[in-house]
């Protein structure tokens, strides 16, 4: 995917415009962009793609490489066909900064030839694509007196050649990797033959932290609680101690949270399925007043409030890094 350092870049190669950056111009929608504007929404689009991406690859069945390939192969096509749509819009936006009709002024109006503004824009007429391909290769069509090639179908040609070589690539590289998740859950099995412990699955649905402490709660306690219960009760326990978790918690740029911060994080634990980790642990910890212990593959088990709680039964949980290719997963415990 396209990052954003990446994005900015190739709009300034684009865009040619010193100080244009901070000017607006009339979309054909009828509203102002500036090319922050158009920067900014095309992160937003990553960050709701890449969310879509993990919640697809949460739905991979184990050991089941045929889907993987398959989902690998779906998730290449919505990247590559984002990009496409973001390059347009620059495009367009470049168009009308040089005064041009956008909806006349194509790619094919400009000297570059290429379809992409990065690796793909390399890509010519006589060139062959950048790695070699499983399928065959699109040949150059020779001009004929009185005619031009038909650019436009020379580039789609390219276009399905070169989406044609990244699927063929992915599925190469998810053929070649080594099946984490089964051996993560393999070794935790093996953790807890001594432990007299068996897992119980979670569904892998954001909100799997707060599922498996409410399997454990029922199980060790008779104490019935949501998903939704458990957000809250989280969410309450932080926002009546932030200085408990203000001085771990830290924004993208490396700042600590203020409180405004803290509690704009005990809104998203409380009304989004945004995934618990140690903070969150914690606070469920200290909002349930039971220990937990978290049991994970290559390292001791982690034990929450063990002493604090030393009377209490401890909840028994597996942390799982690999099992979903992206994303922390949680799993209950139960005893044999």
């Amino acid at each position: 995917m396209t990052s954003v350092d990446q994005l900015e870049q190739a709009a300034s190669e684009v865009v040619n415009l010193p100080e244009s950056t901070k000017e607006t111009i009339q979309d054909t929608d009828g509203t102002n962009d500036t090319l922050d504007d158009i920067l900014s929404r095309h992160r937003a689009e990553e960050r709701d793609l890449n969310t879509k991406i993990i919640n697809l690859r949460k739905t991979i069945p184990k050991n089941n490489k045929a889907k993987k390939r398959e989902m690998t192969s779906r998730i290449s096509d919505m990247e590559y066909h984002l990009k496409q749509q973001q390059q347009e819009e620059l495009r367009r936006y470049d168009a009308k900064q040089k005064g041009l009709d956008p909806d006349q002024h194509t790619m094919d109006d400009d000297a570059d030839d290429g379809i992409s503004l990065d690796a793909l824009n390399h890509l010519t007429v006589e060139e062959e694509t950048v790695a070699p391909s499983s399928t065959p290769k699109v040949k150059p069509v020779a001009a004929t007196a009185g005619k031009k090639p038909n650019r436009a179908k020379l580039k789609k040609e390219r276009r399905e050649q070169e989406m044609q070589r990244l699927r063929d690539e992915a599925e190469k590289e998810a053929e070649n990797q080594v099946d984490m998740g089964q051996l993560e859950s393999d070794s935790i099995k093996e953790l807890l033959v001594p432990m007299k412990l068996r897992v119980q699955e979670i569904t892998a649905d954001g909100h799997c932290l707060y599922n498996a402490v409410g399997a454990q709660l029922l199980k060790r306690y008779n104490d019935k609680n949501s998903y939704q219960d458990l957000r809250k009760a989280a969410a309450d326990y932080m926002r009546q101690h932030p200085d408990d978790f203000i001085p771990f918690l830290y924004k993208e740029n490396g700042d600590m949270f203020s409180a405004d911060d803290l509690e704009q994080y005990c809104n998203d634990i409380e009304n989004t399925p945004r995934w618990g980790g140690q903070m969150e642990i914690l606070a469920l910890s200290n909002a349930k007043q039971v220990p937990i212990h978290i049991i994970q593959m290559g390292a001791p088990v982690l034990k929450v409030n063990d002493e604090t709680y030393a009377d209490k039964k401890p909840l028994k949980l597996a942390y799982h890094k690999h099992l979903y290719s992206l994303g922390a997963h949680y799993n209950s415990l139960l005893d044999i």
